[in-house]
């Protein structure tokens, strides 16, 4: 139970599984690999993967957090089967590839100068986000292909903590391009689908007693504490994606957010990027540390944190496969952030 905590404080907001209570499996590790590795290669399918199924996204994907000794891969047979014509994704490029600094010095003068952003002068009932993901639930054939959706999610939120979201499937895309010339010739032709659809308009959300959708907390050391400052960096990047997930974070708020990870060990400063929204901005990146007891593992993987050079907010995230293949497994894109007094 541990480990199955560890992986849904990494994914967050983003993970499929959150509230769901799930029964402890009756195999092993080893057996449910041992399966997956006898098991026939699973004909195509018109489905979503299962919210209990599913155990990556967000931050993460099963590949990733295999490598890191977090939890075993598991096979997921299912599949949609519209015809494939998304896009291969490629990392963002960074202006300090080689050779780059640590991220405290840079990320103090940005937070010495980061000026009001729109929603910090704007009234309104609801805090309202926008968001674009890829990778939050991550299907996987028996021969290791990848395939995800692109995800726009909405979100209305309350003071008090109430919130309503609405979700919108908008293609798909893949992190490499035998994965998507696999699926190209799995999914060439579409089929009934089997998924109920979704209701029209903002759905309000059950609330969750151990997610903080309150107000944040003005404190600077009880923000520390929610941004996992006891954890490695990689863990702390994913908490300021969260936090920028389900918030509007008040001016002074992003400049503590700022000198706080410039405090923290592991963070690494790559200057000037362009997110995936053609955003021009600042980029951070934090190593996910494998175990010191594995030195022959030469997988290697970060996470990306993009901020706008003159509010401070963050843009996007990352999270990314640097070694031995050079993919993208997930990222974000926090594309609108106002106050309105209209939901829906």
């Amino acid at each position: 139970m541990r480990i199955q905590q560890q992986v849904r404080d990494l994914l967050g907001p983003a993970d499929p599984a959150r509230g769901v209570a799930l029964p402890p499996s009756s195999l092993t590790a080893h057996d449910v690999i041992l399966r997956a590795e006898t098991s026939p290669a699973p004909m195509p399918s018109r489905r979503r993967t299962s919210r209990r199924t599913v155990l990556v996204g967000a931050a993460v994907a099963a590949a990733a957090l295999a490598s890191a000794g977090l939890v075993p891969v598991l096979w997921d047979g299912g599949a949609p089967t519209r015809p494939v014509d998304g896009t291969v994704l490629q990392p963002v490029g960074y202006e300090i590839a080689t050779d780059a600094e640590p991220a405290g010095p840079y990320l103090r003068a940005l937070a010495g100068r980061i000026t009001a952003a729109p929603y910090d002068r704007e009234g309104g009932r609801y805090a309202y986000h926008r968001t674009k993901t890829w990778g939050g639930s991550m299907q996987q054939s028996k021969e290791g292909y990848l395939v995800s959706d692109v995800e726009e999610h909405r979100s209305w939120a309350t003071p008090d903590g109430r919130r309503w979201t609405e979700d919108t499937m908008l293609g798909m895309e893949f992190p490499d391009a035998a994965s998507r010339d696999y699926w190209t010739r799995q999914l060439a032709a579409p089929a009934v689908s089997r998924v109920a659809p979704s209701p029209a308009g903002p759905v309000e959300e059950p609330r969750d007693p151990d997610r903080n959708d309150g107000r944040l907390p003005s404190d600077r050391a009880a923000l520390a504490r929610l941004l996992r400052i006891d954890l490695p960096a990689l863990d702390m990047a994913d908490a300021v994606y969260q936090t920028y997930y389900r918030h509007l974070v008040p001016q002074r708020t992003r400049a503590d957010i700022l000198t706080i990870l410039a405090d923290k060990p592991g963070f690494v400063w790559r200057g000037r990027v362009v997110d995936r929204a053609g955003r021009p901005g600042l980029g951070v990146t934090a190593d996910l540390t494998l175990p010191g007891d594995r030195p022959e593992d030469t997988q290697r993987y970060e996470m990306l944190l993009i901020f706008d050079p003159n509010t401070g907010e963050l843009l996007a995230q990352e999270y990314l496969e640097r070694a031995p293949e050079q993919r993208v497994l997930h990222y974000g894109l926090l594309l609108q952030a106002s106050r309105t007094d209209t939901l829906g």
